[in-house]
């Protein structure tokens, strides 16, 4: 796979872990208002937030890896280009 096809699909994805994470943020917020635990009230929230988190930040490192390696193609290719019109 194309690594600029992987850099988009795991961008995606974060968007639609953000989403998982703000859904349970809203309940967060509630629950610190009203002085409840948030991991108690909502268990299940809980868990899918963590679980979102976690994924979120391990593809933040993957994207970062994967957009230095992009970068590194671009200039290869670009280098080529500049060779290959010389």
């Amino acid at each position: 796979m194309e690594t600029q096809q992987q850099i988009n699909i795991l961008e995606s994805r974060q968007l639609e872990l953000r989403a998982i994470m703000a859904q349970s943020d809203d309940r967060a917020v509630k629950c610190f208002k009203n002085g409840i635990s948030f991991k108690e009230t909502y268990p299940e929230d809980y868990a899918r937030y963590e679980t979102a988190n976690a994924e979120y930040n391990r593809n933040e490192t993957t994207l970062a890896e994967l957009k230095a390696k992009r970068a590194e193609e671009l200039a290869a290719e670009e280098e080529q280009i500049l060779k290959n019109g010389e």
